[in-house]
């Protein structure tokens, strides 16, 4: 198993979705890993109280600490290459800015 804790902000505003019988949260995170390079995480919180705090607090931009379990995958793109994905089922979260305000958590 992969455990993964990244640091980042958010590429795009989260989306309320259903996966199987589980409301989800999904959202992509940018994490600078280098001067001028940045990877990004597709990230998903299950559970309904989760995905409804992440719908709330969440918003593009947004500076973010996860942590979860991570999943490479490869997968061809429509050119025909290889493409590679890291996909993140996340566990915990906070909003650093957030707590600094508050001096909370979710």
């Amino acid at each position: 198993m992969l455990n993964i804790t990244a640091f980042g902000n958010l590429g795009r505003d989260p989306e309320l979705k259903e996966i199987g019988d589980y409301p989800a949260a999904s959202f992509s995170l940018a994490v600078k890993t280098g001067k001028d390079q940045t990877t990004w995480l597709n990230c998903t919180v299950f559970g309904e109280k989760k995905a409804n705090v992440i719908m709330e607090y969440f918003k593009k931009g947004s500076k973010v600490v996860v942590s979860g379990r991570g999943n490479l995958r490869t997968y061809e793109g429509l050119d025909g290459t290889e493409k590679t994905s890291m996909d993140l089922v996340v566990n915990d979260f906070t909003l650093p800015e957030r707590q600094k305000d508050s001096g909370s958590d979710f």
